[in-house]
């Protein structure tokens, strides 16, 4: 018996349907993230200056491609205090206008680190970039961000991420929203960050007095740990979150 016209259309969407579900991507795995951070000194009186070090990892599950990292937020815990008073500012258009650090006031740069990513449409794998971390607002509430890379295409490019007060378990909350340019860094080639490892070290000599950036504003816990977390969202809508504590000593 042949089909009736009615039968023929649902079996037509039917079979459209079908190679609209074989066609479309599948959706990205969840990336795994974990996060570490450590302080130096990790015993010291009120008002002690303190190195900052944070480090990250990104791993996608077997066999499946990284996610491209689009925004990063951290949060530090309320036992410390940012001197952004100061230090000098330098600001990322003062960067990007100049190329260069070379108009950033002595004193402004506040940290560093390096990472490592991959750009799998290419392929490159584990490829060196480089992050210096500069005072961005004498409030407190800017950090400037520069990201320097020379594989599979050269990278100069600064940009600004906030900084803010907050209140209960964490004391600052830092946000970076990578600009596109840093996610898509060629048409098609989409970069992958698998690790990072950065300090905030700055100290300045104010009246005779050894000031940080950073300053312990209370005495280590009984607990002997502080709190640190991460949130990591990525270029697809996937998120990922970490926490953590950092170690100290009463």
């Amino acid at each position: 018996m042949l089909p009736n016209k009615r039968s023929g259309r649902v079996l037509a969407a039917a079979a459209l349907a079908a190679a609209l579900l074989a066609a479309a991507p599948a959706a990205q795995a969840q990336n795994r993230t974990s996060l570490r951070g450590a302080i130096n000194p990790n015993k010291g009186k009120i008002g002690t200056p303190m190195d900052l070090k944070i480090a990250f990892t990104i791993d996608p599950p077997a066999g499946t491609v990284p996610g491209t990292l689009s925004e990063l937020t951290l949060q530090f815990p309320p036992n410390a205090k940012v001197n952004a008073n100061l230090f000098p500012v330098c600001s990322a258009a003062t960067i990007n206008a100049a190329k260069s650090f070379r108009n950033c006031p002595k004193g402004s740069q506040i940290g560093g680190g390096r990472g490592h990513a991959d750009v799998t449409a290419v392929p490159v794998y584990n490829a060196d970039f480089d992050v210096t971390l500069f005072n961005g607002s004498r409030s407190g509430k800017k950090i400037t961000v520069h990201v320097y890379a020379i594989r599979p295409v050269p990278i100069y490019e600064a940009f600004e991420a906030t900084l803010t007060r907050t209140r209960g378990r964490y004391g600052y909350r830092f946000v970076a929203k990578l600009p596109y340019s840093l996610q898509e860094i060629s048409p098609g080639w989409f970069a992958q960050v698998r690790d990072f490892n950065s300090t905030i070290r700055a100290r300045r000599k104010i009246r005779g007095k050894t000031r940080g950036f950073i300053e312990s504003s209370t005495l280590c816990p009984r607990s002997l740990s502080v709190p640190l977390a991460g949130s990591f969202k990525f270029l697809d809508g996937t998120s990922s979150s970490s926490q953590t504590t950092i170690r100290c000593r009463r």
